[in-house]
């Protein structure tokens, strides 16, 4: 018999930890973490090189991740690779985060998010402060360096410009899909936008790192970064990218904590294992164990959306704001849903997975395995309690509200008095 409650509140506590020391994990667990979260490794078996020489030296290796200060309003897919620097952080690795004051003139034309806003110098500082304290939520800024690349392209000489550029090819550039679909629509490309990656690459040549992360429509920038070192005579980095999140449900980290639990509810089924890798301190067992989990419905999916939605919003306001949130998001649901009054008869017996089939449209079968899988959730009516209803078997008198609802999966309540 799967345990569901035992599970939920395991997943929960393990994927919210993190503070978690993974200093101590071998190369080969490190490598597992970061691979949940990576769409592309290149070169992949020289990672796993650099991780056991690593522990081996006792050295921690140099992980440069850049972004340009292009709004204020930082949403939660951008956070998806900050998640891994704070991991690898907590590996013990030394995370060089490149402000791109330079390159934020520019624009990443890579990042289709941005749509080539124009900045200025001031509005670049303003996001900054932002910036810093928005990570400030992911990561322990106080333990990272933050350079600004204008302190070395402002200094950038036309000669070392001219040196480099001798050893690439434009085709490589002109060949991304990115620049590709604006020459074949006839939309204009700016030397500007041509250059950005070699910028980019010129901030990999004074920061020297061993591994390099970025967003996964990074990946044609992060390749020329590895090239120039290659050009320059250096040892290449390695390159990794993280997964993208689907565009459907992305909110502002700022967004309100309830805004939050109503949007990770609305996700697709099939990105909810995604969002746990990204997002969260998952690992990969117990990634493999909610895989299982899902696949064979042994947990209801809006439990496990709102398990991830608890994690998340505790992660950007803490835990009691996560708490509060959740009621209300429960509340909305019975204030927005179908709700059936019901009242019961003193002393009468029948068991909860009885009564709610007796009740709705749902078969005992399904009422009784909506129980077991935790999609059953009694609310008392002045809100202040909350509770899941896990045993079908169990008389519907041991709910202990007078006055509650049951709120079974997302659409229908059920409004109960004894």
């Amino acid at each position: 018999m799967f345990d569901v409650m035992g599970f939920i509140s395991e997943l929960e506590k393990e994927c919210s930890d993190f503070k978690r020391n993974l200093n101590h994990m071998d190369a080969e667990e490190q490598m597992g973490l970061i691979k949940l979260a990576c769409s592309h490794i290149y070169p992949q078996d020289e990672l796993i090189e650099e991780l056991l020489q690593s522990k081996k030296d006792n050295r921690s290796l140099v992980v440069k991740f850049g972004m340009d200060p292009m709004d204020t309003d930082i949403m939660i897919d951008h956070m998806v690779p900050i998640v891994l620097l704070s991991k690898l952080q907590r590996m013990g690795h030394k995370i060089v985060f490149l402000i791109g004051d330079f390159t934020a003139l520019i624009g990443d034309p890579s990042d289709s998010s941005i749509k080539q806003k124009k900045l200025n110098k001031k509005k670049i500082e303003a996001n900054v402060k932002n910036l810093k304290k928005d990570l400030s939520r992911f990561i322990e800024t106080t333990k990272i360096d933050m350079p600004f690349n204008s302190s070395w392209l402002n200094e950038l000489k036309l000669p070392d410009l001219m040196e480099v550029m001798m050893n690439l090819e434009v085709s490589s550039t002109l060949n991304r899909e990115d620049f590709r679909k604006k020459l074949s629509n006839d939309e204009e490309v700016s030397y500007a936008e041509l250059m950005y990656s070699l910028m980019m690459g010129f901030d990999t040549l004074q920061i020297k790192p061993d591994l390099e992360l970025g967003r996964e429509d990074q990946f044609d920038n992060l390749h020329m970064c590895r090239r120039m070192m290659e050009a320059k005579g250096m040892k290449p980095e390695v390159i990794m990218t993280t997964y993208a999140l689907p565009q459907g449900n992305i909110f502002s980290i700022d967004e309100d904590p309830v805004n939050i639990f109503h949007k990770i509810g609305k996700l697709e089924d099939r990105y909810v294992l995604l969002w746990y890798k990204l997002l969260t301190e998952i690992t990969p067992a117990t990634a493999m164990e909610l895989e299982r989990a899902i696949y064979n419905s042994y947990v209801n999916m809006e439990t496990i959306k709102e398990v991830l939605a608890r994690i998340i919003v505790s992660k950007l306001y803490g835990e009691e704001e996560s708490k509060l949130a959740y009621i209300e998001y429960i509340k909305d649901i019975v204030k927005n849903s179908p709700t059936k009054e019901i009242r019961m008869i003193h002393g009468s017996k029948m068991t909860i997975g009885e009564f709610i089939a007796a009740s709705t449209d749902f078969t005992l079968p399904e009422a009784e395995d909506m129980v077991r899988t935790g999609g059953a959730r009694a609310l008392s009516c002045d809100g202040g309690c909350l509770t899941y209803v896990l045993n079908s078997d169990a008389d519907i008198s041991t709910i202990f509200f007078d006055k509650f609802y049951i709120i079974v999966g997302d659409k229908l309540v059920l409004r109960i008095t004894k």
